[in-house]
């Protein structure tokens, strides 16, 4: 029986983890694992080898908050929408986050066309998207 070990990420991993990502075709751009954004990376060892190895990078998930109420017309909460989003990505970027994600539940169709226009795209084509919480955070 082969000696199985998970441990933490260790620069000296990186070669090896390159090599795998390659070896799978994989059609997006190898990370910097070295970034703080990978708050959890983990690699897997048979014999002393990696053979596989799973990071988390963080994420920002956009979350709006928008009154129904009759405050301004269409175009102002438009508007109210594209200012903030100036403003939060800008801080994302500050703190270094890289990606977003938008969740838009049913209902919502038309506005996920609209905010194509500021920058927001659907995810990867012919991948599908999925979550999994750590904690107490229950969506039904």
């Amino acid at each position: 029986m082969k000696e199985v070990l998970i441990r933490s990420y260790q620069p000296s991993d990186l070669a090896a983890i390159q090599k795998i990502h390659e070896e799978n075709k994989l059609d997006y751009k190898f990370p910097n694992l070295d970034s703080p954004l990978f708050a959890v990376n983990k690699v897997l060892l048979t014999d002393g080898k990696v053979r596989a190895s799973m990071a988390f990078l963080m994420v920002a998930e956009a979350n709006l908050w928008m009154s129904r109420e009759s405050w301004t017309d269409a175009e102002g909460k438009w508007l109210a929408v594209k200012a903030l989003d100036k403003e939060a990505m800008d801080a994302a970027k500050d703190i270094g986050l890289d990606g977003v994600q938008c969740f838009l539940p049913p209902g919502y169709e038309r506005f996920g066309k609209r905010i194509k226009d500021i920058g927001y795209r659907a995810d990867r084509p012919g991948w599908s998207g999925f979550s999994k919480h750590v904690g107490e955070r229950k969506c039904e």
